[in-house]
C-alpha cells in the first residue's frame, strides 16, 4: 500500500515539474558575434532545477525564484552550460557535487540568497567549475551581532579558481582574506556588498593580487569606517574606485589616494563617504576643502569625480577646482553639498577650470543650499552684460548640466556661458533660486527640465531654440496657467521636435485651441495634477501618443471623441490612459463611458475609478457597470443614443457581411438610411429643440447670420432664439424655463453685454437644475470678444461639466471652432439635411 502511494505521489510530483518546467522560455542571443541557446526561468514560482529541459543550452536563469536548496547532480544534464543565474531565491545549501560536470560554466550569480560564506563553500564544491571567470555572491550574509570578531575568508575554496577576472563577496566587518586569494592572479574586479565593515587596515588586502583594476566598497554604514594610510597599497593598478556610501568621512577618502599620484584612473567614486552620523570633534561633517585635503586627488589624471553628498561649505583657494590635469575630466559632480560655486576670492579661479576642461561632459551642481535668494528663479536676461557681471565661458564638449534645487545668491553675479557649436543636450535648472544666469548661444538641447521656475525663463531659452532639438520637456509646478492665458496657443510654438511632455502641477484648467498643434511627434503627454474639467479635443489630430496621464484633475467623463481616438491609437501603437482621481460622474450622460472602461482595450491604469451618483453617493464605475440597468433604468434621453448607436452599429456590421456576398450596395444602403432616419427621429422626439441659445444684446444678429444658417440650414438642428421663438403671453421666466426643460443643449454666448446683464442668472441655475436632472445633455459656453479669464464668477460651478469654446479671430481657426462645436452637439449622430 505504501508503494502504491509513493508511486502515485511520485508521479504527482514529476507531472507537477513537468508542467512548471515547460514554462521556461527557450531563446536564442548572440554574444559575442556567436548564437547562444538561452533557458529563461525567471520568475516562474520553482523550487527545484527543471530536468526536461533541452540538453544544448547555454544559459540558464533561474533568478528569482523559490530555489533554497541544490542537490548532487542539479545540472548534469546540461553539461553544455556556460552560464547560470540564481540571484534573487532562497538559498541556503549547496551539495559539494550542485555543479557535477559544469566543465564549461565561466559565469555563476547566486547573489541575493542566505548562503553562509562560512559553511557553504568548499573546494570540492568549486572543483568542478574551476574555470570560473566570474562569481557573484553578493548580498548573502546578514548584518552580524557583534562588530568586533575576525572573520576568516575561506580561501581554500576560493583559491581554486584561478581564471576568475570578477569576485562579488560580501565585506564582514573585520575581514582576514588568506593565502588563497592571491591565487586569483586574473583577477580584475572585486566587488563588496552586504558591507559591514569597521576597518579598513593595510592588511585587508595585502594576500590579493595586484592585477585588481576595480575596487568597489559600498554603503558600508552601519559603523564608521577606520582606514589607514596605505590600505589601497596592493592595488597599483587600480582603474575604478567606488567607495560611495561608505561612510569614513571625505578627509581619509582622499588620504587612500597617496599611491596613485600622477597615475591615469577613469572613476574616483567617493560620494556620500561623509555623513550626519558620523560627525565628532575630530572630524565633523562640516568640511572645509584644503590644498592639503587635495594634494593627492589633484594629481591624479581621473575622467569621472563624485564629491556629493560630502558636507562641503568651502574651498580654499587652490584646492577643490585645482587639478594638474584638467584635460582629463569628463564628468564631475558636486551634488548636496552647500558651498558657492564662486566668489570674488576664487572668481579667476573657476574661469580656468572651465576654460582647461576641453573634455568635460556633465557638470552637476545641483542641491547646493548656500544661502537665501529673494528672487524665485535663476536668471535668464540675455541682455547681460559682461562690464557689469563675471562671464564664465563653460566648455563646448559640455553635455548635461544640473543646478537643480541650488539656492546661492553670489557675489559677483556670474553668468555662465553656453557658447556657440556646444553639445550641450541636457539642462536641468528645476527649483534653483540663484542669481547666476545660464546663457546658451546656440540652443541644441534634447532634455530641458524647469520644475517650479519662473516660466519666462524657459520661456526665453525654447525661443531660441533655431534647431528645434529638444525632445523632452518636463515643466512641473511653475503656474503655467499663467502662461497660456498670456500666450495663448503661441506658447509651444518652438517646440516641432518634441516627443515628451509634462505639465503636472500647474493649475491648469484651461488649454488654448491647438496648443498642442505644433507637436506632431508628440509620443507622452502628462497633465497630472491640474484643474482640467475634460481632456483636450485637440489631442484627437495627434496619431503618435502613447501615453497620456490626466490623473488627479476635475474630469466627469471622458468624451466619446476621446475614447474613439485612444482606441484608435491602441490599434496602431497601443496606448496607455492614467485616469485615476478624477471626479467621475455615474449618471446617465456616463453610460457609454461606464461601459468602454471596461470593454476598452487600452492600457487603463485600472477598470474601476470612483465615481458619484447623481445622489451623491460614492461608488466604483466597475459597480455601475455590473448594476447598468439598475442604477440608470430612468435614462429616457442617453439610454435612447445608446441604443441608437448599437443599431446603428448591428447595422454596420450586418451590411458589411451582406456586401461581401452581394452586389445590391443601393438596396443595403436604402435600409440603412431608413434606419438611420428613424433613430434619429425617436432620439429627437425626446426633445422639442436640439439647442437652446442664451445671449444678451446686439448679438441676435451675429446668431442671425451666423448661426442659424450653420446649425439649421447645413446641420438640419432645431435651436431656440427666444427673440424668435418665445410665445406671447407666458412670463419670459416661464419660456425660458420651458424652453431649457425641452432642449438637448444649451449653448451659452458670453459676449461683453452677457456679463453686465443680471438675467442671466435665472438661465444659469435653471441650466444647472436641467443638468442635474439629466434632462439636459450638455452645456456649451463660446466666448466672444470676451476672454475666458472674464467669464463671470457663477459660472465656475458648472465647469466639470461645461465644453469651453473661445472664438476665434482669426479665420483660419473658424473651420477647427465650427467642428468642434459640431462634435459638442451631435457627438456624429445628427446628420446633415
Amino acid at each position: 500500500m505504501r508503494s502504491i502511494i509513493y508511486s502515485v505521489f511520485s508521479i504527482i510530483i514529476y507531472c507537477y515539474d513537468f508542467v512548471q518546467a515547460s514554462d521556461c522560455d527557450i531563446k536564442y542571443d548572440f554574444k559575442e558575434k556567436e548564437e547562444v541557446k538561452i533557458a529563461d526561468c525567471k520568475n516562474k514560482g520553482l523550487n527545484f532545477i527543471p530536468q526536461d529541459l533541452p540538453g544544448d543550452i547555454e544559459v540558464l536563469d533561474m533568478s528569482f525564484n523559490r530555489l533554497q536548496i541544490i542537490g548532487n547532480n542539479s545540472f548534469v544534464n546540461y553539461r553544455d552550460l556556460q552560464e547560470i543565474y540564481l540571484s534573487r531565491n532562497q538559498l541556503r545549501y549547496l551539495s559539494n557535487k550542485s555543479f557535477q560536470g559544469l566543465h564549461k560554466l565561466t559565469i555563476l550569480d547566486m547573489s541575493g540568497n542566505i548562503l553562509n560564506l562560512s559553511k557553504v563553500y568548499s573546494t570540492d564544491l568549486f572543483h568542478q567549475i574551476k574555470n570560473l571567470t566570474k562569481l557573484d555572491i553578493r548580498r548573502n550574509m546578514p548584518q552580524p551581532i557583534g562588530f568586533v570578531t575576525d572573520y576568516n575568508y575561506p580561501d581554500h575554496a576560493f583559491g581554486i579558481l584561478t581564471e576568475l577576472s570578477f569576485l562579488g563577496i560580501d565585506m564582514k566587518p573585520l575581514p582576514h582574506f588568506g593565502s588563497g586569494f592571491g591565487h586569483m592572479t586574473t583577477l580584475k574586479e572585486l566587488h563588496f556588498e552586504s558591507c559591514y565593515l569597521v576597518h579598513l587596515s593595510n592588511k585587508t588586502f595585502e594576500r590579493f593580487s595586484s592585477s585588481v583594476e576595480q575596487l568597489s566598497i559600498r554603503n558600508c554604514r552601519l559603523h564608521f569606517v577606520v582606514t589607514e594610510y596605505n590600505a589601497l597599497l596592493p592595488f597599483p593598478n587600480l582603474h575604478v574606485i567606488d567607495f560611495s556610501g561608505t561612510f569614513m568621512h571625505l578627509k581619509h577618502a582622499l588620504q587612500l589616494l597617496h599611491p596613485y599620484r600622477n597615475a591615469n584612473i577613469s572613476t574616483i567614486n567617493f560620494g556620500h563617504v561623509s555623513d550626519i552620523s558620523i560627525d565628532s570633534a575630530d572630524i565633523p561633517y562640516v568640511t572645509t576643502i584644503t590644498v592639503d585635503i587635495m594634494k593627492h586627488l589633484k594629481t591624479i589624471c581621473v575622467e569621472n569625480l563624485d564629491l556629493s553628498q560630502n558636507g562641503i561649505i568651502d574651498y580654499e583657494p587652490g584646492s577643490l577646482f585645482s587639478f594638474d590635469h584638467l584635460e582629463c575630466l569628463q564628468h564631475i559632480s558636486f551634488k548636496e553639498n552647500r558651498f558657492l560655486l564662486a566668489s570674488e576670492k576664487n572668481l579667476n579661479e573657476i574661469k580656468h577650470f572651465f576654460y582647461r576642461t576641453v573634455r568635460l561632459k556633465s557638470f552637476d551642481y545641483s542641491y547646493n543650499t548656500v544661502n537665501y535668494f529673494k528672487h524665485n528663479s535663476v536668471s535668464s536676461n540675455s541682455d547681460l552684460n559682461c562690464s557689469f557681471h563675471s562671464c564664465v565661458i563653460l566648455p563646448k564638449s559640455l553635455e548635461k548640466i544640473d543646478v537643480s534645487y541650488t539656492i546661492a545668491n553670489t557675489f559677483p553675479e556670474i553668468i555662465l556661458i553656453v557658447p556657440k557649436n556646444n553639445s550641450l543636450t541636457y539642462l536641468d535648472v528645476s527649483y534653483s533660486r540663484s542669481n547666476i544666469a545660464i546663457i546658451i548661444l546656440q540652443i541644441r538641447l534634447e532634455t530641458f527640465i524647469a520644475d517650479g521656475v519662473d516660466y519666462i525663463f524657459a520661456w526665453n531659452q525654447l525661443q531660441r531654440s533655431s534647431y528645434n532639438t529638444v525632445k523632452t520637456i518636463i515643466w512641473k509646478n511653475a503656474e503655467l496657467d499663467n502662461a497660456f492665458r498670456l500666450f495663448g496657443n503661441r506658447f509651444f510654438k518652438s517646440t516641432r521636435s518634441v516627443e515628451s511632455i509634462d505639465i503636472s502641477g500647474n493649475s491648469i484648467w484651461y488649454i488654448p485651441d491647438d496648443l498642442f498643434k505644433p507637436m506632431p511627434n508628440l509620443t507622452n503627454l502628462s497633465l497630472s495634477k491640474n484643474s482640467l474639467q475634460a481632456i483636450p479635443v485637440q489631442l484627437s489630430d495627434h496619431a503618435k501618443v502613447q501615453t497620456l496621464d490626466v490623473r488627479k484633475n476635475r474630469l466627469t467623463s471622458v468624451s466619446s471623441a476621446i475614447r474613439g481616438w485612444a482606441d484608435k491609437m491602441q490599434e496602431l501603437h497601443g496606448m496607455t490612459l492614467h485616469l485615476t482621481d478624477n471626479a467621475f460622474e455615474c449618471n446617465c450622460d456616463n453610460i457609454d463611458f461606464i461601459r468602454w472602461i471596461q470593454t476598452t482595450k487600452v492600457n487603463l491604469d485600472s477598470r474601476s475609478y470612483k465615481c458619484k451618483l447623481s445622489n451623491g453617493t460614492v461608488i466604483d464605475t466597475l459597480i455601475a457597470y455590473n448594476s447598468l440597468y439598475d442604477l440608470f433604468a430612468d435614462c429616457k434621453n442617453t439610454m435612447w443614443l445608446t441604443f441608437a448607436s448599437t443599431l446603428l452599429s448591428t447595422f454596420i456590421t450586418i451590411s458589411m457581411l451582406l456586401i461581401a456576398y452581394s452586389k445590391r450596395w443601393k438596396i443595403i444602403f436604402s435600409i440603412y438610411g431608413v434606419i438611420r432616419r428613424v433613430v434619429e427621429r425617436k432620439v429627437r422626439k425626446c426633445f422639442q429643440y436640439d439647442v437652446y441659445i442664451s445671449y444678451e444684446g446686439d448679438i441676435v444678429i451675429w446668431i442671425k447670420n451666423v448661426l442659424i444658417p450653420k446649425l439649421e440650414t447645413e446641420w438640419g438642428l432645431t435651436m431656440c432664439i427666444k427673440d424668435r421663438d418665445f410665445l406671447s403671453g407666458p412670463s419670459q421666466a416661464d419660456n425660458e424655463a420651458e424652453s431649457i426643460q425641452n432642449s438637448r443643449s444649451i449653448i451659452f454666448l458670453i459676449t461683453p453685454e452677457f456679463i453686465s446683464s443680471p438675467d442671466c442668472k435665472f438661465e444659469l441655475d435653471r441650466a444647472k437644475y436641467e443638468r442635474i436632472t439629466k434632462n439636459l445633455e450638455r452645456i456649451i459656453i463660446i466666448t466672444k470678444d470676451v476672454a475666458i479669464t472674464d467669464i463671470p464668477v457663477e459660472f465656475s460651478y458648472i465647469w466639470n461639466y461645461a465644453f469651453i469654446i473661445q472664438w476665434p479671430n482669426n479665420l483660419e481657426d473658424l473651420n477647427d471652432t465650427w467642428r468642434k462645436l459640431r462634435m459638442f452637439l451631435t457627438d456624429g449622430l445628427i446628420t446633415e439635411k
